[in-house]
């Protein structure tokens, strides 16, 4: 089947190469040219893991265009346009409310319009309103999308669902075969009201997002009493009505996902008049333990303090296997670092030019060698496997301190410490929090 997709940025270029594989013929629109050229070109805007190998091998089943019209035969249009934070809070409707409103101009009743888009509760409501409006009879549909950043490709293909939301009862049956265009994926689905969608996707990573704030405060309280944090979660994760995912500890919540929807979360229950205090401590447990982790790098240091310091930041972007730094918890840490007086230089294999962007007031350099220039401690942000295989000599000759702060679990302790150099584990506990030569 023809379809149309507006919005070539991370979800929307994943589901495209994801629905040409079941067979689909793909048209992309964005209104970057500049990213449609290199499209073209075969050069993706963005860093995911066989992206780039994805497109290429879709050959002629993916086309790309800056004309925003959906072209003639193609019955469904999918929007994947950001609702990124807006005046009024994450999850602004601006983009998608404008793509939808054109498209509805531009279709009949004929036509379904896919919004891939995470919407905020109000959202299908204000595109009901939207659509009556323009007086639009196309049919609009809701279906988010439950891909992770470094393995979205894998996630579109096996993933733990695929759920339609319909606006109205004259959209349930567009919303079903919306369903269909997903035949040869393996999952359960779910047809149901476009609130009840919006809510399981935004439940979803509120209830992630809350499982990492857990492993974290867990993780702390290892550190306290000598316990260590992995062998709690492998306990946990073994009483399957909790399960093991999501609860390895680490430097905080992070993406463009996690992070914006638990606020968006606690954001729409405030303004119902909902009390909701767990869903509210979401955020602020991951300030907590962001500003904890800064103190313990300091109460490392001797004397323990940040005024003056060097510190090495390996690791900017949120999680490995992306170039993403949105809501970093590097760059969240960075920020805290520099509170206490530090100066800080960061280094990551694919994020330097996404972080000198984010943070001009960060030094980024090229290499962990080049970070580590004078550093007094290094602090290991983001679990790249690059990270588990350094060579420690020469960074060790570069440091002016001998501390390594790993917040992901992902440093060689034994050939850090053959290097000369004290590694400090966040959740190791008194088995492995510290290892020296």
């Amino acid at each position: 089947m023809h379809l149309f997709l507006v919005g070539a940025g991370h979800v929307g270029l994943v589901t495209a190469v994801g629905l040409a594989r079941l067979g689909h013929r793909i048209t992309v629109a964005d209104i970057d040219a500049s990213r449609i050229e290199g499209l073209r070109a075969g050069r993706s805007p963005i860093f995911e893991p066989g992206l780039d190998e994805g497109i290429a091998a879709a050959g002629e089943r993916i086309e790309f265009t800056t004309d925003l019209r959906p072209p003639a035969g193609a019955a469904f249009s999918f929007v994947a346009v950001g609702t990124p934070f807006g005046p009024d809070g994450p999850l602004a409707l601006d983009h998608v409310e404008q793509v939808v409103g054109a498209l509805l101009d531009a279709t009949g009743p004929e036509h379904a319009i896919v919004v891939r888009s995470t919407l905020p509760m109000s959202g299908p409501r204000e595109l009901i309103e939207l659509r009556n409006a323009r007086r639009g009879e196309a049919a609009i549909v809701t279906n988010p999308e439950f891909m992770r950043e470094g393995t979205a490709l894998r996630d579109f293909e096996k993933p733990g669902r695929i759920v339609a939301g319909w606006l109205e009862e004259r959209d349930r049956r567009a919303a079903e075969k919306v369903l269909q265009l997903y035949a040869g994926i393996d999952a359960p689905t779910l047809a149901a009201d476009a609130r009840s969608v919006a809510l399981i996707k935004l439940a979803s990573n509120g209830f992630l997002a809350m499982k990492i704030a857990y492993a974290n405060e867990l993780a702390r309280l290892s550190d306290a009493f000598g316990a260590t944090a992995s062998v709690v979660s492998d306990g946990l994760g073994l009483d399957e009505r909790i399960g093991r995912s999501f609860l390895d500890a680490g430097p905080g919540i992070g993406g463009s996902c996690l992070p914006e929807q638990a606020v968006a979360l606690a954001g729409i229950a405030d303004g119902a008049d909902v009390p909701a205090p767990l869903i509210q401590a979401i955020a602020v447990a991951n300030g907590v333990h962001q500003r904890a982790i800064v103190a313990r790098l300091a109460s490392l240091l001797q004397p323990g303090d940040l005024y003056g310091r060097r510190i090495a930041l390996f690791g900017l972007a949120f999680k490995a296997n992306t170039d993403d730094v949105r809501q970093s918890p590097a760059l969240a840490l960075a920020a805290e670092l520099r509170a206490g007086g530090a100066d800080v230089a960061g280094t990551d294999p694919r994020a330097n030019a996404q972080a000198r962007a984010a943070d001009p007031l960060l030094t980024v350099a090229d290499s962990p060698v080049a970070a580590a220039e004078d550093a007094d401690a290094i602090l290991v942000a983001t679990e790249w496997p690059e990270y588990a295989k350094l060579d420690w000599a020469p960074i060790a000759a570069a440091m002016r301190g001998d501390l390594v702060y790993d917040t992901r679990g992902i440093v060689d302790r034994r050939a850090a410490a053959a290097a000369g150099l004290r590694v400090v584990a966040l959740g190791a506990g008194a088995t492995l929090e510290a290892v020296t030569a």
